[in-house]
């Protein structure tokens, strides 16, 4: 069952992936306008929209009981999911999503390295689906199989997936307990009371989110409702997966076949010069995603 909830959320994200490519580069900021300004509307209307989210979770039904440790993991868990969507819409306003969504798997490596330090074991397989996967995050990054060094696009995704693979280990940990549905409702709350404060006390952030109403209206907050459902949607699927799953890892390793559906979207409905894939960055997913498949296999 955690294979289809996986299943799901990876298309919804892929889809998610898709739009965020358009939102990001579809504004009518001029190019001299502060990187924070850029990213502001973004990271606000994806953090605001999760009280949307929370109360939507209110009409499931779900067991309602939740331990105290477990919402304090919770909430907790919204601070690396909001620097996960910071790193995430800075990255896209340099790099095309199907080149920075794919390097997001490495939180598969960070999600195996939290297990092996709390006594879990990993085998020959397993490593050797680590090497490809950081190879082909490698070749993705360079545009090359030849050594060079790693661009910034590398060097910051490294630390960057560090925050989405803590989310999903705290949820991992939560839900062992507690109901994926409960655990995700107050983690969209956290969420969104860090969005709250991030208007309120980050004056580029609030510029560029009300620029964009202001400029965009209609198109930003359409596009963003349909985008914000999705994403509130595969974080719950994968919430749900996280807690049924053997190994959390197996969840984050699911998601390498998500970067192959999101390049045959843009293959199929392409974006632009800049979305466009290489026959190198082909290569790259694919052993991005094999490396996952045998993280999976560990």
């Amino acid at each position: 069952m955690w294979i289809i909830f996986a299943t799901i959320s990876i298309i919804m994200q892929g889809l998610v992936n898709y739009i965020d490519e358009f939102l990001t580069n579809n504004n009518k900021l001029s190019e001299n306008t502060s990187v924070h300004t850029k990213i502001g509307g973004l990271v606000l209307i994806s953090t605001l929209m999760s009280f949307v989210g929370a109360g939507l979770m209110t009409f499931i039904p779900h067991d309602p009981t939740i331990s105290s440790f477990a919402k304090v993991l919770a909430i907790g868990s919204a601070v690396p999911m909001v620097g996960m969507y910071i790193s995430y819409f800075w990255l896209l306003i340099k790099y095309p999503v199907h080149q920075v969504g794919p390097l997001f798997q490495i939180s598969s490596v960070w999600l195996l390295t939290f297990e092996l330090l709390s006594g879990g074991s990993i085998s020959m397989t397993g490593l050797f689906g680590i090497f490809t996967l950081m190879y082909g995050a490698y070749i993705l990054d360079a545009g090359t199989f030849k050594w060079k060094i790693p661009t910034k696009l590398l060097l910051i995704c490294i630390p960057a997936t560090a925050t989405w693979a803590i989310a999903l280990y705290m949820a991992r940990v939560a839900t062992a307990t507690t109901s994926p549905i409960a655990f995700s409702y107050y983690q969209m709350l956290g969420v969104g009371m860090i969005g709250a404060l991030l208007f309120i006390f980050i004056k580029k952030y609030r510029e560029g989110f009300l620029f964009r109403i202001k400029n965009q209206g209609k198109v930003f907050l359409g596009l963003s409702l349909v985008n914000e459902s999705l994403a509130e949607g595969s974080f719950l699927f994968g919430n749900m997966a996280v807690a049924i799953a053997p190994v959390a890892a197996y969840v984050s390793a699911m998601s390498g076949v998500q970067s192959v559906f999101v390049m045959m979207l843009f293959f199929i409905f392409p974006q632009g010069k800049r979305t466009k894939a290489t026959p190198i960055q082909w290569v790259a997913v694919a052993l991005i995603a094999l490396g996952v498949i045998l993280l999976e296999l560990k």
